[in-house]
Parts: structure tokens; sequence; C-alpha cells
């Protein structure tokens, strides 16, 4: 057996060269995977709406959720941020916490003001939730959800949509 010639040698490492930087290549595509744009999708807040609905007569604006089931997996929170437009003063309220979860499409919540007593029963806190001055078109209602998403490095809040009150908020 005749020993190999010094070309086929330098054949074997350039192959092994080629075949370690593929997988060099490889690898780095991955790390950009898991730590670049795909990590955004894994971490992503859910995806919600809310539609509602202002009656100006009794001071009420019912929230209607639609969007992700939001369960005590990663929702710390679901919460209102109403924003008096007149005053630019706004009233946190909290929709729903780990006790109160999950929150599915359909879920409504009534937010009132405390200046009509709607039902006539001597209390002006008629709805769900109340905010301390009069609602009016133009105020505006954002929700918030605060967690933390699976591989998240820490909670969040995020935004999930925002409604302006009129006569005909939808």
């Amino acid at each position: 057996m005749s020993p190999a010639s010094p070309r086929s040698r330098g054949a074997v490492t350039v192959e092994r060269i080629v075949v370690w930087g593929l997988a060099a290549l490889a690898l780095a595509g991955l790390a950009a995977l898991v730590v670049g744009p795909g990590a955004d999708l894994r971490t992503a807040a859910p995806s919600a709406t809310v539609e509602g609905q202002f009656d100006a007569e009794t001071g009420t604006v019912t929230l209607t959720y639609a969007g992700d089931t939001l369960t005590d997996t990663a929702t710390r929170e679901l919460a209102l941020v109403v924003t008096d437009a007149d005053r630019n003063a706004s009233t946190r309220l909290t929709w729903a916490d780990e006790s109160r979860l999950p929150v599915e499409a359909g879920d409504t919540l009534i937010v009132d003001d405390p200046r009509v007593d709607a039902d006539g029963d001597g209390s002006y806190l008629d709805g769900d939730a109340s905010v301390g001055f009069h609602l009016e078109a133009g105020d505006t209602v954002a929700l918030r959800w605060i967690g933390r998403p699976l591989g998240a490095p820490s909670e969040r809040t995020t935004t999930l949509d925002t409604v302006t009150l009129s006569n005909e908020t939808e």
C-alpha cells in the first residue's frame, strides 16, 4: 500500500474546513432564529381587541373582549386605562387579575360614571367598575395586558387596543 500523496491529504483538509464552515453557518442561523426575530414570535403579547358601546344617557360604556383567551399561565392582569379627554386625567381599572381569569372572546365589562343611577336602586355604581368622572364622547379606554409571555425574560405591559367614546362607539 502506498502512502497517501501530499495532494490527497490537502484535499481532505479542505473538505474538513468546508464541512466545519457549513456547520458553523447552520449554528449561526439557528442562533439568529432563537435570539433574533424568532424570539419575538415566541414572546409576543396576546392578540386582542375591545369593542365599546357607549350610552351617554346612562353614563356607561359596555366593553366586549375579542381575541386570544387569557389564562393565568402568562397573564397577570387585564387592565383598563380610562382617560377623561377634557381634563386629561386617567383612572386605572382592573378587568381581570390572576383570580378572575380566564378572559375569553365575548366577555364583557360595564364601566360607569358616578352621575347617573341608571337602574334606580339608589346606588350610582351600576356597572362592574366605575370611574371618578363623567364619561363623555371623546374619552378613551385603553385595554392593557400585563404578563410574562412564554420565554420572555421579564413581565411586560402592552396596550392591546384603544376605544374612543362617541355616540356610535364600536
